[in-house]
């Protein structure tokens, strides 16, 4: 019998195809890859995001098939359930952007309904000014960050969630990301890329980042993908 046919063998076989398509440069093309995490890894309007670069989707030649379920302003617990949502298996590798520790998850912002931040949590830098008048979701958001909300609890919610993130792609290629310097001590993943002081000196306005900030991330991320796969 030949077994390349079986369903399970052929997913592999697909798999090592597209590993070895090859472009003239020798670096693997065409593989499947997902996109998680928050806003910076999300698609924002323009073409210089460095998630954009990595699809290809402004060059005559597909660099890689890209999925980006990121969404912006979200917090852990809403990466976590991007993952969840996804039949993992279909990809030959998957990028998680990790976000802030101090977001408070909601399902429903008192200000973001839609556009690029209509699934955002809350983070007290985004409602802290904002006027509360006719507004009582946002009163109560406020009121809870001025009277309730403890680092030390969400900095131990964050920890155990990236842990989750961890476990859940066990036995993938999985390259995770972050932005901000405090995420350092956040770190459980074999392939982590530190982005925090590269953003710090290279802020724009795509995925936070401008466009050779963007183009440094691109490179970073294809020259890792290309140990790993």
């Amino acid at each position: 019998m030949d077994t390349c046919w079986c369903p399970m063998e052929r997913k592999k076989f697909d798999c090592y195809e597209r590993r070895i398509n090859c472009n003239l440069r020798g670096r693997f093309t065409l593989l499947k890859i997902l996109i998680a995490g928050d806003s910076f890894a999300a698609e924002w309007p323009g073409n210089n995001g460095w998630a954009k670069l990595l699809a290809g989707k402004e060059q005559k030649i597909k660099e890689h098939d890209v999925t980006n379920i990121a969404q912006a302003g979200v917090g852990e617990y809403k990466i976590l359930d991007q993952l969840r949502g996804q039949t993992l298996d279909d990809y030959d590798a998957i990028i998680v952007s990790h976000t802030s520790l101090s977001r408070v998850h909601t399902r429903n912002h008192p200000l973001h309904n839609e556009g690029l931040h209509k699934d955002c949590d809350l983070i007290w830098s985004d409602i802290e000014k904002r006027n509360t008048f006719l507004n009582p979701s946002l009163k109560a958001a406020k009121g809870y960050f001025e009277h309730h909300y403890d680092d030390r609890y969400y900095q131990t919610i964050y920890s155990l969630l990236r842990k989750e993130i961890n476990q859940l792609l066990q036995g993938k290629v999985y390259i995770s990301m972050s932005h901000i310097e405090v995420a350092r001590m956040f770190i459980y993943e074999d392939h982590h890329l530190d982005f925090s002081e590269w953003w710090s000196k290279n802020k724009g306005t795509e995925n936070h980042y401008s466009k050779v900030g963007n183009q440094t991330v691109h490179k970073i991320i294809v020259d890792t993908l290309n140990k790993l796969c």
